[in-house]
């Protein structure tokens, strides 16, 4: 699934004169929408549960979880790129369509849910 996420996002960004490199752009916007994914259900679930973590606590995990990510991603999506490439390159017209709604859809929830949990459950403390 991310697979096919990375190659539309780097088929969008290629798109644009004024980026070098598209490929570690797409790879840095993959980890990025995975980590608001992330953070996403820790808000939700802390929510829920009521633990209570103190914002330096969720700092330092949010950045442990994005450096894991990025880890990760860099082994599974940007070494692999030119394979990726070549699959999905060739795709049917219809697949395509499809592989762009689900991509689109994807990265709104992703920045659409973070925004709207964090917004509304997350309780300030002075």
């Amino acid at each position: 699934m991310y697979n096919e996420i990375y190659f539309w996002m780097h088929s969008y960004i290629k798109s644009i004169k004024s980026n070098d490199t598209p490929a570690f752009s797409s790879y840095l916007l993959i980890c990025m929408l995975q980590t608001f994914n992330l953070g996403t259900i820790a808000v939700i679930a802390n929510y829920y549960l009521k633990v209570n973590i103190e914002k330096n606590s969720a700092v330092i995990m949010g950045l442990i979880w994005a450096v894991l990510l990025s880890i990760i991603n860099y082994f599974l999506l940007y070494g692999k790129r030119e394979d990726i490439f070549m699959k999905y390159k060739n795709i049917q017209a219809k697949r395509r369509i499809k592989g762009q709604i689900y991509f689109w859809i994807y990265v709104l929830l992703s920045f659409t849910s973070f925004y709207v949990s964090v917004a509304n459950l997350v309780e300030l403390k002075h």
